[in-house]
């Protein structure tokens, strides 16, 4: 997301795309969350400018997006947000979707693995608290291995090192808890893989507590205790009824905001003023 406000009256944009009489007319370029969040954020702070959001493709929402699964109308992006955060919630009541806001009847979860569906351990983005909570969805082999991180020197980062979360889970616990464990748990929340995900950015309080004094599980543990999610919690996660699109447009359209579709903006210019090509 990217914003570029133009400061001049009269002047003509020579690249032409977008333009406005308006002094005070900001373009919003990306129409996914963060830009109808931007936009809404510059409404709220200043409802005197324009503001214009450029979307590329034909709808609003970026990531979070619906589609019809076996006849079933599902959200295909991130389908939750943390109600413990008030970021994401009060953004939602301020679009008008107070009402809208649901939360799961539960927080058990199962994973597909071994040839059945398995409850799902308590973990720290698919790190376990407790070794032996893994029995169900690892291997005798790959429990043994994971328990080996109660009898290995205990893991420090220095403060400028960082190591993918597959690596470091890796490392402790073993590969067989990366694949069937991690790698499904970052996977859905972060769309990426394990050990292409920095450890530093995905679960920095887990490595603010490898201080040289903890495993990785006895890391996890104190996390869990400290931050009250020892025990499930099912309001603590939150959905809009309506869907994440309809979310994210209703964050921008709500307030106003220009929206236009299918567009690409190459690059910004400034000849005085600022040009969206």
């Amino acid at each position: 997301m990217r914003g570029f406000r133009r400061l001049a009256t009269n002047t003509r944009c020579k690249c032409g795309h977008v333009n406005s009489r308006s002094p005070q007319h900001v373009v919003v370029v990306g129409g996914g969350v963060a830009g109808a969040a931007a936009a809404h954020r510059l409404r709220m702070l200043r409802p005197d400018l324009a503001v214009t959001v450029l979307e590329g493709s034909s709808r609003i929402g970026g990531k979070l997006a619906v589609a019809e699964v076996g006849g079933v109308v599902t959200d295909v992006g991130a389908e939750a947000i943390l109600a413990r955060r008030p970021e994401g919630v009060d953004l939602a009541r301020a679009s008008g979707l107070d009402g809208d806001l649901v939360h799961p009847a539960t927080t058990s979860a199962s994973l597909w693995t071994r040839g059945s569906m398995r409850p799902l351990p308590r973990s720290l983005m698919g790190v376990p608290p407790d070794v032996r909570s893994l029995a169900a969805v690892v291997s005798r082999a790959g429990l043994a291995r994971a328990a080996l991180d109660g009898v290995l020197p205990p893991r420090a980062l220095a403060p400028d090192e960082d190591v993918s979360v597959g690596a470091l889970v890796e490392e402790r616990l073993g590969r067989e808890v990366v694949d069937r464990l991690v790698e499904p748990m970052l996977g859905g929340v972060y769309a990426g893989h394990a050990r292409e995900l920095s450890a530093r950015a995905a679960v920095p309080q887990l490595v603010a507590k490898l201080d040289g004094r903890h495993s990785l599980t006895g890391a996890a543990a104190a996390v869990m205790l400290a931050s009250g999610r020892e025990r499930s919690d099912p309001r603590e996660m939150a959905s809009a009824t309506a869907g994440g699109p309809v979310f994210a447009g209703l964050v921008g359209a709500s307030v106003g905001s220009r929206v236009r579709h299918s567009l690409r903006p190459a690059s910004p210019s400034r000849p005085a003023p600022w040009c969206v090509a």
